[in-house]
């Protein structure tokens, strides 16, 4: 069995239920004796057993005990100290931002310490770097010192590239959700129901998605738009709503645990997410997988999660108007609809269930402890 260590600030956190879906699934599988090591307690309900970080003066006093007993120890964190302790073969760090909990462990000998890998969701990639030298160091100087980086895209490993990190340690491993078997839907005659889910922020392009809907209203569709989300730009939305004068058409749902938003979807015709910036998009994927058609942007990862075309069409971010076009010609053609739903289905069980993320985590384990 392969001694796995997985590393969180808290597990999950709210908008990465998804994580713990995996986690779970990964902990029943016989090749892999796992732990689940976090910062802080979560509010999610979880089967995985997690080991919280005691307070800060019980931490510093194991730091300076086992530093005065072995020099194998000296200076390390306590996170790091458990880890050798405990003979850990792969250290996984999930929350990439803790980045710092590898810097003494990293530094001894290859042969001496676990692997370490480090998973990249989004923002630790496409942004985060541009302004914040402590993540351009991080690449720059200390990458190689990593002995994985897992993304969710191609188009992902291809920027963090640019940043210095080796393209052999990237690793693409996409998001998954649970394997959920629904049917195809039909387009009724009533009003249409279009909803978007994200964290309220300048890159999940909040105009560009009300501009879509405006458009739709404008040419006389009977439209509804929920959007599910929060964040610091909210005041962006209700703003832009006024603006538009989408008062009737758009409700903003704001924070939903993860099973009652999925459970919700089942009740709209249409997702819609034209992202400015985007490593991939589970939303995208979890509402292929109710059998809603996806109207995305072409933005970083997110064309990756659907078949353009047949499970839903993606434009450039700042289309809208094309954007509202494909809703419309959808919209148009019931049984294309109906179509385009068989497809989202097929295509997020076909690339994006536990099953599969949690065999190409187990294959990237063997292969790093196999190169020992």
């Amino acid at each position: 069995m392969t001694k796995v260590n997985l590393f969180f600030e808290h597990f999950p956190a709210f908008n990465q239920s998804y994580v713990a879906d995996m986690v779970e699934l990964l902990a029943e599988d016989k090749s892999v004796d796992l732990e689940v090591n976090a910062l802080k307690e979560s509010d999610y309900k979880s089967s995985a057993k997690v080991q919280l970080a005691p307070n800060y003066f019980q931490k510093r006093l194991y730091e300076r005990f086992h530093g005065l007993i072995s020099k194998t120890y000296k200076g390390l964190s306590y996170w790091e100290i458990k880890w050798l302790k405990n003979k850990a073969q792969i250290v996984h760090l999930h929350h990439s931002f803790l980045f710092k909990y590898f810097n003494e462990i990293s530094k001894l000998d290859v042969n001496q310490r676990p692997k370490l890998v480090v998973t990249l969701r989004g923002s630790d990639t496409y942004l985060r770097p541009w302004y914040d030298k402590r993540w351009s160091d991080f690449y720059k100087n200390n990458s190689d010192k990593i002995d994985a980086f897992v993304v969710m895209s191609q188009h992902q490993k291809e920027y963090l590239q640019k940043w210095g990190v080796s393209e052999n340690k990237i690793e693409v491993i996409p998001a998954s959700i649970k394997l959920n078997i629904n049917s195809p839907k039909h387009l009724g005659a009533n009003k249409i129901k279009i909803v978007s889910s994200f964290r309220m922020t300048w890159e999940k392009n909040i105009e560009g998605n009300l501009r879509a809907i405006k458009h739709l209203v404008d040419k006389g569709y009977d439209v509804s738009y929920d959007i599910f989300g929060r964040g610091k730009d909210i005041g962006e939305v209700y703003f832009m709503i006024d603006k538009y004068n989408l008062h009737n058409v758009v409700t903003i749902k704001g924070k939903v645990e993860n099973d009652d938003y999925v459970k919700q979807l089942k009740d709209y015709d249409f997702y819609l997410q034209l992202s400015k910036s985007e490593s991939l998009s589970i939303s995208t994927i979890e509402a292929q997988s109710i059998g809603l058609p996806v109207i995305i942007s072409n933005a970083g990862g997110m064309p990756q999660t659907i078949l353009n075309g047949e499970s839903g069409y993606a434009v450039s971010f700042h289309k809208n108007d094309l954007a509202a076009e494909k809703i419309e010609t959808l919209i148009n053609d019931k049984v294309k609809y109906h179509e385009f739903s068989k497809v989202a289905i097929a295509n997020a069980q076909k690339k994006f269930t536990n099953k599969i993320e949690v065999e190409a985590y187990i294959n990237l384990y063997k292969r790093l402890t196999d190169n020992v």
